[in-house]
């Protein structure tokens, strides 16, 4: 069965429709694909465990003038104060099992330049054990001991200018953590006024996960990768656009140009009167009807004839007449 002319027409305008609507859908997929991200990545943070070291205290004084014995300051004045009692304790979540030891350090030295000279070291652990979630251990900083102790150092070893370097340090080693220390110091400023420094501590484990995600999009309801669509979707919106963007080239190429594209606004549908046969002028080309119009100056008939298109110029009984081939298509009519 033979497919006759227009059914072949028909077949190729399907065809190239088909063609370039797939363009169309695979050029929107390209956008939507390089519009998103390829991946997501999220990030959360877990707290494994936190440890917590805290050292309470009070004051007991010579004079009671103005501060009572069990005062808690957070600045003693030196010249009073005999002592500060405290307590240390240290407590983790989750609880875990380990081993803790705190030591009050007594160092008395002596600068020499920039070089600090230790002389005597009188430092002794208070507290020491295992543990299971939490302890507390009693610390002393007996001030009027240390205070003699620094005067005897004084005279005995005639270094006037020797000072004492006082704080507790703790130790605690657990099950699977990171070692915890804590260093609380006792200064003492210029004004007078004693300070146990850091005595608060808390230290939090925290894990940090991260969790990437690889986007797709959902393309004939199947999930494609961003990366893959970003590479596959115009590829193919080109290999559809590229028939109908063929074709149109092509046909634009065996158009001709139109010839009478200079007259076509001083052409009109008409049919001339019956005019005698020998009173026509026939013309050779199109360039010879737009010469003979520039010389007469009168409108341009057209009309069909036999399947072609006339046109023709009437100057009285004379008939300038142009056949233009069917087969040569004028763009127009």
């Amino acid at each position: 069965m033979k497919i006759g002319k227009d059914d072949k027409r028909n077949i190729l305008r399907v065809t190239l429709a088909v063609s370039l609507m797939l363009a169309v859908t695979f050029t929107v997929y390209s956008g939507l694909a390089y519009t998103r991200e390829q991946t997501t990545t999220r990030v959360s943070y877990e707290t494994k465990y936190v440890e917590t070291g805290k050292l309470t205290h009070v004051g007991f004084f010579g004079n009671e003038t103005v501060y009572k014995n069990g005062t808690g300051l957070e600045y003693y004045p030196k010249k009073i104060t005999r002592y500060i009692k405290g307590n240390y304790l240290y407590s983790t979540r989750p609880e875990v099992s380990g081993h803790y030891r705190l030591t009050l350090n007594e160092k008395y030295y002596i600068t020499s330049g920039k070089d600090v000279v230790y002389i005597v070291n009188l430092s002794q652990p208070i507290g020491e054990g295992k543990f299971s979630g939490t302890f507390s251990v009693p610390v002393t900083f007996n001030l009027t001991e240390m205070d003699e102790t620094l005067k005897r150092i004084r005279d005995g070893t005639g270094l006037y200018r020797a000072e004492a370097e006082v704080y507790l340090q703790v130790e605690i080693a657990t099950e699977g953590r990171q070692d915890f220390s804590q260093k609380i110091s006792l200064s003492n400023d210029k004004s007078g006024m004693l300070k146990l420094q850091d005595t608060e501590k808390e230290y939090k484990k925290v894990e940090r996960h991260t969790n990437t995600t690889i986007n797709t999009i959902n393309f004939l309801g199947k999930d494609v990768k961003v990366s893959t669509g970003r590479t596959v979707f115009p590829i193919m919106a080109l290999g559809f656009v590229m028939p109908p963007v063929g074709f149109m080239y092509t046909h634009r190429r065996k158009t001709p140009p139109d010839e009478l594209k200079g007259l076509r606004k001083f052409i009109v549908e008409g049919v001339p009167k019956d005019t005698d046969e020998t009173n026509i002028v026939t013309l050779a080309s199109a360039r010879d009807l737009e010469k003979t119009f520039d010389l007469l100056d009168k409108p341009i008939l057209h009309y069909r004839h036999h399947k072609n298109d006339v046109y023709t110029i009437v100057e009285g009984d004379v008939t300038y007449e142009y056949i233009k081939p069917s087969k040569e298509r004028d763009g127009a009519n």
